[in-house]
């Protein structure tokens, strides 16, 4: 049975003002239990006299406490009396009001399971007791063996909550940390709450596991009574230990705490032109004594991978070939077979000129507008296809598409990536955010473009795109590229792969599949693009 849960941010010491507050709320809304996830009371270095007298009271049970309540451990030492107190009446510090400590776990009457780690970080010693104001990384890791909550109570951000993340990109955190975030990706909750001095809700986003993946709400919440009306309480109806839902939330991301870590980007650039469908375009490696930067050459059009005339190992993955430009189904796709069922294949498909080029204005003036228009008409197919087979009883498409292209005139032979990924992401902003976070925590010294003027003109030199698409949504950005920093070849393929939650997925040597399975992904693609394909008579 559903029941309504009230979470409210700092109170700062306001003890009178908050309990009337929920006394009016309570008496209309009827909370099952609240929950105080920042500081209840005011900085002992400035308490008021005023403040101290409302602890007493409040210590007293004079103050009423209308409904269940518990209260976290914020960033501020409890006062000294209330510590006393707590310790005497295990944890209890009037009626209806109860303390949820340094690390503690709480199973509600409800059946409700609440996890707390308060206090600002510490990688010392602590006072041995369990209302100190501080938490140490065996605390957070202790914590972990609770293996579950339905609500996380943390006093400090989890790092890289706002990754990928469209949602209030100007707000920051008091303060992060990465055992907070360990921490909720090995509790998987379905709510996970901090404070911070204004209201922040990101997206939520499904951890990795088999489906039905569990999901989590990250949401930071105001001071309670601020000047600035920021919102200070969340209320919400759920049941206890409910399975995760069968379908995604419309905005959902995958988690931002499973980056893991980066590969070499040496390894993957020389790794690239080991095979036709490596997922790239570019001819730097590592090589010589000590490791110095060397210049691969690149490969002759005998040479290339990509070229329909050389080698014909993969031919059985071709699925299309126009007059200038071909499809295939990628050597190692990103998506797993079911992750879209709708398609009947993982979805991942190159676009690639016949032309052995590695850019479009290495192209001669006389084939650059023919195999352009034609790599848009193939791209424009693919998205009339996912569209198409993703339409739902109310005639939306549940899917929209991402393409990428590494433009780089050291590169080796032009290739668009094309991945389908759900619409409601797109709309959203969370495919560019993601974009322009990565790019950010891989330090790259330039910024992501998006007007269109600044496009063309970046186009002149080398540059990542990506052109995201849903119905009624397009969008192009632009990463300039230079020889001030070595871009990863894998970069979108990463931003992709944390998106869709397969992170694992990132390289497609880590993918592989057998000669039969591609044979048959290819065939399903053949028979699903057929009516879309501009080359055929008739497409549509």
């Amino acid at each position: 049975m559903a029941s309504k849960v009230a979470v409210a941010g700092s109170v700062n010491g306001k003890l009178l003002g908050f309990f009337a507050k929920l006394a009016g709320l309570q008496a209309k809304q009827k909370f099952a239990f609240v929950i105080v996830a920042g500081d209840l009371f005011a900085d002992q270095d400035s308490t008021s006299e005023a403040e101290k007298y409302e602890v007493k009271k409040l210590m007293k049970g004079e103050i009423p406490v209308p409904v269940t309540t518990y209260f976290a451990l914020g960033r501020r030492e409890l006062p000294e009396g209330v510590i006393t107190h707590l310790k005497e009446h295990d944890g209890e510090l009037c009626p209806n009001l109860f303390a949820l400590g340094r690390k503690g776990r709480v199973k509600t009457s409800e059946g409700f399971t609440i996890v707390a780690v308060g206090g600002a970080h510490s990688d010392g010693e602590v006072a041995n007791h369990p209302y100190a104001a501080v938490y140490t990384n065996k605390d957070a890791n202790s914590a972990k063996g609770y293996n579950d909550a339905d609500i996380l109570i943390t006093s400090e951000w989890p790092s890289a909550v706002r990754y990928a993340s469209a949602a209030g990109r100007d707000i920051k955190p008091a303060t992060s940390a990465d055992t907070i975030a360990e921490l909720c990706t090995a509790l998987k909750p379905r709510y996970h709450f901090s404070t911070s001095d204004q209201y922040y809700e990101r997206e939520p986003f499904f951890h990795a596991s088999d489906p039905p993946r569990p999901i989590t709400r990250f949401i930071s919440l105001a001071e309670f009574g601020n000047m600035e009306k920021k919102k200070w309480m969340s209320a919400f109806s759920f049941e206890p230990s409910a399975s995760p839902p069968t379908e995604m939330p419309e905005g959902t991301t995958a988690s931002p705490f499973t980056q893991g870590k980066k590969r070499r980007l040496e390894s993957q650039a020389e790794s690239f032109n080991t095979h036709r469908f490596a997922n790239g375009n570019g001819g730097d490696h590592q090589g010589g004594r000590g490791g110095k930067r060397m210049r691969r050459a690149p490969p002759k059009p005998t040479e290339c991978y990509f070229c329909l005339s050389f080698n014909q190992d993969a031919a059985h993955m071709i699925t299309a070939i126009g007059e200038q430009v071909y499809l295939t189904t990628s050597k190692g796709p990103l998506p797993l077979k079911d992750t879209y069922p709708e398609l009947g294949f993982p979805g991942h498909v190159l676009i690639i000129p016949v032309d052995h080029a590695p850019t479009l204005s290495a192209f001669s003036d006389e084939t650059r507008d023919g195999v352009t228009s034609e790599m848009i008409a193939m791209k424009d197919g693919l998205q009339k296809m996912v569209a198409s087979k993703s339409r739902n009883a109310d005639g939306h498409a549940r899917l929209g598409a991402v393409t990428w292209e590494i433009s780089k005139s050291s590169g080796v032979h032009l290739q668009w990536q094309f991945l389908p990924i759900a619409a409601s992401m797109i709309q959203s902003g969370v495919i560019e955010a993601a974009f322009v976070a990565e790019a950010e925590n891989s330090e790259y010294p330039t910024k992501f473009l998006s007007a269109t003027a600044e496009i063309a003109e970046a186009e002149k030199y080398d540059y990542f795109k990506v052109m995201i698409w849903s119905e009624g949504l397009r969008k192009d950005i632009l990463l300039p590229l230079d020889q001030s920093f070595r871009f990863d070849l894998q970069f979108g393929r990463r931003v992709m792969g944390k998106l869709l939650g397969l992170e694992p997925r990132t390289h497609w040597k880590d993918c592989p599949q057998s000669k039969a399975e591609e044979e048959a992904d290819a065939e399903i693609m053949k028979e699903a693009f057929k009516e879309f394909d501009p080359s055929m008579a008739g497409a549509a």
